[in-house]
């Protein structure tokens, strides 16, 4: 009885230390709230998509590039109209898809034509002819990249390219009335000195080139290729006799034109999609966006790139003259970014996703001196330390923000009502 006694009061003398740890946990670390829970998913999404834009933004840049300035073996390089006209197409095809799927798990019990019906409403919204200006826009504005990837090198077009930060921030200002912080402008003055740096290694042009340059800068060259060719020969599957149909040094004032015309459409499209998703992001699902987007994109990339710009040569050679796995490698990764896009746009905004990209330009120095055999300038590294330096000032201002500015409309408007 007295064992039985003692083993009863230390099993008592345990459970109520246990419960009183279990009290002081929670009151050290009490439960999260919901609202908490989706603050932090919220985060962790944005986190990721920021991460996985970067890579995709190095990997396509180089990539890219490489695809404009490698011997082609089959006499022709691809148009780049044509891999545009995919690039939409491949969106098209994952935002409709991915649209039907969550349309589909919202109404189990829908037919299949009942689901078409409620397809067609959402894609034929009362506003969805606001996505008409920002899809002929972003179809330019990928002519435009593909203009300048020819003529400049990766890294000093990818460093140049971070100019649409400042539009970005301009138009913010413009159009959403975003304010931002001195250490932020601060940020801003150094991105610009920065580009200003790389961009002096090259010589600038006159007026008058500029000006011939200009008339002549929609109108790009199907075959422009770089003196490079010849050194990035002995990559794989490159072979050292191959035929290049078009040699003609690369165009800097072309390029600088052509990315400034690109950062000045990225800014103002940017921040107009933005604009559009968040406004009605209750009603019309990100993917349908992406979806109309999407469609109204492929008039512009159908009938002025392909047809109008470069129709006589298609009908001469075919749609995928040029193409190979690089081409195909660029169009895919092209697409995905478009999708990562609409992703980080929705768990944070246009401004992060253009810092995340400047992080892969350390990625693309290494991998440009090593594939294409060329020391990177004093010019350019001072410059790339630079943007990254503007780019580490704002983001690191962006995270000290409370983490309830970063959630959508629709969170904040869940948050209240529950």
């Amino acid at each position: 009885m007295y064992e039985a006694k003692t083993i009863w009061q230390d099993f008592a003398l345990a459970h109520s230390r246990r419960t009183s740890r279990g009290a002081w946990d929670n009151q050290a670390f009490p439960p999260r709230r919901p609202s908490q829970i989706f603050e932090i998913h919220s985060l962790s999404i944005q986190r990721i998509s920021l991460i996985l834009l970067a890579i995709q933004n190095s990997a396509l840049i180089m990539t890219m590039h490489y695809s404009r300035i490698a011997p082609v073996d089959s006499g022709r390089r691809y148009l780049p109209s044509t891999a545009v006209l995919l690039v939409e197409i491949i969106k098209l095809v994952v935002s409709l898809s991915i649209t039907t799927f969550e349309m589909a798990k919202a109404h189990p019990t829908s037919s299949p034509r009942d689901l078409f019906v409620l397809l067609c409403k959402s894609f034929l919204s009362s506003d969805s002819w606001k996505l008409i200006i920002p899809a002929a826009l972003y179809t330019l504005q990928n002519s435009l990249v593909y203009v300048a990837i020819s003529n400049l090198e990766a890294v000093t077009f990818q460093v140049i390219y971070q100019l649409k930060i400042l539009t970005t921030v301009l138009f913010s200002i413009g159009l959403v009335g975003k304010t931002i912080s001195s250490r932020q402008w601060l940020a801003l003055v150094l991105l610009t000195l920065g580009v200003a740096i790389v961009q002096t290694s090259n010589p600038l042009p006159s007026f008058e080139e500029m000006k011939s340059k200009l008339t002549t800068l929609l109108s790009p060259s199907p075959s422009e290729l770089s003196p490079l060719a010849s050194k990035s020969s002995f990559l794989p599957g490159q072979p050292e006799s191959a035929h290049i149909l078009h040699s003609s040094t690369m165009s800097a004032t072309r390029g600088l034109l052509a990315v400034l015309a690109a950062s000045l459409i990225s800014g103002f499209t940017s921040v107009y999609f933005e604009l559009i998703i968040k406004s009605t992001i209750s009603s019309v699902s990100l993917w349908t966006r992406n979806v109309q987007l999407s469609f109204y994109s492929l008039f512009p990339a159908l009938f002025l790139g392909v047809m109008y710009q470069d129709g006589p040569s298609i009908s001469t050679h075919g749609f995928f003259a040029g193409y190979n796995s690089i081409v195909w490698v660029v169009i895919v990764l092209q697409a995905l970014g478009g999708v990562l896009v609409a992703v980080v746009i929705t768990s944070a905004d246009n401004v992060a996703k253009n810092f995340a990209a400047s992080v892969s330009i350390v990625v693309s120095c290494v991998v440009s001196a090593v594939v294409y055999q060329t020391g990177v300038s004093v010019h350019v590294t001072i410059g790339t330390g630079t943007v990254l330096l503007a780019a580490y000032l704002y983001h690191s201002y962006s995270c000290a923000s409370p983490a309830s500015e970063l959630l959508l409309p629709m969170s904040r408007e869940r948050d209240i009502k529950g």
